[in-house]
């Protein structure tokens, strides 16, 4: 029902329904009889809280994401490798499934369920950000490191977890990467040297 055609129902008009609507206007006894009569529902209803939806939260739509091992089979696993350079993303043993609403990947992260994976940190590099022991989300369509931003990566040895950000006006372009805890030391690479394998959108810890 339009505030218009409620409007009609009660004897007024629909700028006075807004105006009820957002506050501006306060609701006497006689008009709240009157709307309850139109909607045929008893005062109280109206009056009942009406508790805020998350589209898709209260459905059970929910979505897998994997947890992959990148600690395992460092040469076959999380990045294939060939000739000793990786050369892209190869899947990984999956060590479990994460269930997640949908909603929330696609309005709060802004991610594909199909493009995300699940990591365990390991290593004090990220300290304070990223704890030993925490999960997080990598977006495996997002590997930009502009704007900054937290990246998984090949180093050459293995899987790492840094900051990163391209170096303006660098020629060739440079990366630099960064780990949170201050005894690591800063250091930069060409963007061209490196295996960017996703941003980091979400982070899980166990208090």
């Amino acid at each position: 029902m339009t505030q218009e055609q409620l409007g009609a129902l009660i004897g007024t008009d629909k700028t006075v329904i807004s105006k009820l609507e957002s506050g501006r206007t306060r609701l006497s006894q006689a008009r709240m009889m009157a709307i309850a009569a139109s909607l045929g529902c008893g005062v109280a209803e109206l009056l009942e809280p009406v508790a805020p939806s998350v589209p898709g939260w209260g459905d059970d739509a929910s979505v897998e994401v994997a947890e992959v091992d990148i600690y395992g089979d460092r040469r076959g696993g999380f990045l294939a490798s060939h000739e000793g350079r990786p050369q892209g993303f190869r899947e990984d043993e999956t060590i479990a499934q994460w269930r997640f609403p949908a909603a929330y990947l696609s309005s709060e992260l802004q991610v594909r369920a199909a493009a995300v994976r699940i990591v365990e940190v390991r290593g004090d590099g990220m300290e304070p950000t990223l704890m030993p022991g925490d999960r997080v989300m990598v977006n495996l369509a997002d590997q930009s490191p502009s704007p900054p931003g937290v990246f998984a990566l090949w180093d050459g040895q293995g899987v790492v977890i840094k900051r990163l950000e391209l170096i303006m006006g660098s020629h060739p372009p440079l990366v630099e990467i960064r780990s949170d805890n201050p005894h690591h030391r800063v250091y930069e690479r060409a963007a061209a040297d490196i295996d960017i394998i996703g941003r980091v959108v979400w982070v899980g810890r166990r208090l």
